[in-house]
């Protein structure tokens, strides 16, 4: 059994509000003992989101399911200092676009004495990438290995039940999907609550000198988008209009625009190489969900 009992989870947005949701499951349960949440204001968006859910469970809000929330001054070590302060496990699942604010996260963390660190990733993995937001990522991993700070890193694939919206050319409920290449590259899907039982179960369960300094590698599924949109259609009886944009028309386009975020996603969903083996066997009942079970209807 893991020694570690108190966490915190930096940013709960549109990834880590799924985190703080397991982890006061798991508080409920007995398996935790603190859930700290990190943020820049408590926004009534955060606390709505998290709080949904909780209703839909019969109860009143998060602050009574037992987290506590810390507004943080991301600029002031001490002020993230003082809030890790206790904290065994720091969990970040901060945005893209301020992925550099973890490096001082990590320095009031190590000082603090938390004992691992989880970077931002909900991804495919990006160890040894250069260049783009991959290659950022990968940066925390070398400046977390100089600060002496244990971490462990989780790659998960695409999100499956965070990209099929117009704005990430996946629109199956309007009907009309884009993708890279020819849709027949294997792509390995992990959806958000998957992701979260996942990472609770082997951070509460797995000895700690198993946990640091190492990548975990989890599937949920390892499908084709055309297999999935041949499902989706039998299912639903709905016709999808499917354009296929070539991979080197997606690489002008990054070239064009680094920024493209979407056209960069989908170049790399049309040039995934296949995960040699995952560490799905340290969860045995994890029991992920379909890809295409993630899929809005309408």
């Amino acid at each position: 059994m893991s020694e570690y009992k108190n966490f915190a989870i930096v940013g709960a947005g549109d990834v880590g509000n799924f985190f703080v949701r397991q982890f006061l499951k798991d508080k409920a349960a007995g398996t935790v003992d603190e859930v700290v949440v990190l943020t820049r204001e408590v926004s009534k968006l955060l606390l709505d989101k998290i709080n949904a859910y909780y209703a839909m469970q019969g109860s009143t809000n998060v602050i009574d399911k037992g987290a506590k929330v810390i507004t943080v001054d991301y600029s002031s070590k001490e002020s993230i200092k003082s809030a890790l302060t206790g904290v065994d496990v720091v969990i970040s699942a901060i945005s893209g676009k301020v992925l550099d604010l973890q490096t001082i996260i990590a320095e009031a963390a190590k000082e603090a004495g938390v004992k691992l660190f989880l970077p931002s990733e909900w991804g495919g993995n990006t160890e040894g990438a250069s260049g783009g937001l991959s290659g950022k990522k990968a940066a925390i991993h070398t400046y977390l290995k100089a600060l002496g700070l244990p971490y462990a890193l989780f790659f998960t694939g695409p999100l499956s039940d965070y990209i099929f919206t117009p704005h990430m050319w996946l629109d199956v409920v309007g009907g009309k999907v884009t993708v890279g290449g020819d849709g027949n590259a294997r792509v390995p899907f992990t959806s958000r609550p998957d992701t979260a039982r996942y990472i609770s179960y082997v951070l509460t369960h797995l000895p700690a000198e198993q946990l640091k300094n190492r990548s975990f590698t989890l599937v949920g599924e390892t499908t084709t988008f055309n297999e999935i949109f041949t499902e989706y259609q039998e299912r639903t009886g709905k016709k999808l209009e499917i354009t296929y944009v070539p991979v080197a028309e997606l690489g002008e386009r990054v070239i064009a625009n680094p920024g493209d975020f979407v056209a960069v996603l989908h170049k790399r969903f049309a040039t995934y190489k296949p995960v040699a083996e995952s560490d799905n066997h340290l969860y045995p009942g994890w029991n992920p969900s379909r890809v295409v079970d993630n899929a809005p209807i309408a």
